[in-house]
């Protein structure tokens, strides 16, 4: 096990691109480093393309492919698939979501633990679900968790997102962390390609990345960091810049 473990709960296949690509790798290519993702769906509701790259039934098992071969790129560790029905995460219990999450977190011991803002970027019910059986996996874990940071990934409202606003964003103001690695752009859009299936939405947020224009791909990710006290997230006056700045080995 690497000294320095990070865990991304998300609810379907290409959040994890979306969301945080330049930060899985920039983590990914650190030697001490093992990133681990949990992905609540196989998506099995969206789209199959258009035109179509698969049947609707044949969806969930591709977009499954789609997601091991975008980790392979970025540099996940490991991808373990939560089986929970596309667009039905709102009426699963949250307590019997946090459980799932609580066992992945035995098993890999992350220090750092990454999901949704509550709103959801987007708005989409199954990312508000997951994000809040996320927090609650983590305060509900015990005294002996290895979970020293949550962290939840969104966007400034200061930023522009492709050639469409996302219906909810955060003020740059309460940004705590900011990870900026331009270096990885032309791989994070490698990692979007490999969602095939999901074309249309990728072209949408990022357009030209599928011809090769990395222009709207984001060089720089923003976090807010969850206080666990209850207290409001609020952002220090110095942001950090190292998702493990304080934590213990």
């Amino acid at each position: 096990m690497k000294k320095k473990r990070i865990l991304f709960v998300f609810a379907h296949p290409d959040d994890e691109t979306f969301t945080s690509g330049v930060t899985i790798c920039h983590y990914a290519n650190q030697p001490d480093v093992s990133i681990h993702l949990l992905c609540a769906t196989r998506g099995e509701a969206g789209k199959p393309g258009n035109p179509p790259i698969c049947t609707q039934e044949e969806l969930p098992f591709v977009r499954e492919k789609e997601l091991m071969q975008a980790a392979a790129i970025l540099g996940i560790d490991s991808v373990e698939f939560m089986g929970y029905v596309d667009k039905q995460l709102s009426h699963v219990p949250a307590e019997e979501l946090a459980a799932k999450i609580q066992d992945a977190i035995k098993q890999h011991q992350p220090q750092i633990v990454i999901t949704f803002v509550p709103h959801g970027i987007s708005g989409h019910p199954d990312h508000q679900a997951i994000s809040a059986a996320t927090r609650l996996a983590v305060e509900r874990f015990g005294p002996d968790t290895p979970v020293q940071k949550l962290y939840y990934v969104t966007h400034a409202t200061e930023k522009t997102f492709g050639d469409m606003a996302p219906p909810y964003t955060d003020p740059l103001s309460s940004i705590t962390t900011l990870i900026s690695a331009p270096q990885y752009v032309k791989q994070v859009a490698q990692a979007l390609a490999a969602h095939r299936t999901q074309h249309l939405s990728v072209q949408r947020v990022f357009p030209g990345v599928l011809q090769g224009d990395t222009t709207y791909v984001r060089d720089t990710n923003y976090f807010i960091r969850v206080h666990l006290d209850d207290q409001p997230a609020t952002a220090d006056r110095e942001k950090e810049s190292d998702l493990f700045a304080g934590v213990l080995a």
